[in-house]
């Protein structure tokens, strides 16, 4: 009974906090009350903000001088560092016979290449080079 009135407790914060979002928004910065059209702008920007930096944090920054091999399409490329496992290093598989199996538990046998991923916003292909 009690996990129930702390739901509709917080369900009701978060419509005054809402509600306040949207009265904020209405006024706009220096007061003045806003038309539909405005405010339907305004969330549209906001929007296409949050938007571009999920992409960012996702598929990385654009590079402009990268072309599409897939498409040909310039300037659409999105790219970001990436570690990628490439096998087992010799080096660890030696230490690991010279420590008895000990090192393996501390390091793993296999080794991470330095990769570049990269995203096409036209064509939605992602290729790693």
């Amino acid at each position: 009974m009690a996990g129930i009135a702390i739901g509709l407790a917080v369900v009701a914060l978060l419509a005054v906090v809402i509600r306040a979002g949207i009265r904020s928004e209405e006024e706009g910065r220096d007061g003045v009350v806003l038309s539909p059209e405005e405010i339907q702008a305004s969330i549209r920007r906001r929007e296409n903000q949050i938007t571009e930096a999920s992409r960012v944090e996702l598929d990385g920054k654009r590079n402009p001088a990268l072309v599409c091999p897939h498409c040909q399409e310039r300037g659409k490329i999105r790219t970001k560092a990436v570690k990628k496992k490439a096998g087992i290093s010799g080096g660890k598989a030696t230490a690991a016979v010279l420590t008895g199996g000990v090192s393996v538990l501390a390091t793993g046998l296999s080794r991470k290449e330095a990769l570049t991923q990269a995203h096409c916003d036209n064509c939605s292909s992602t290729w790693v080079f």
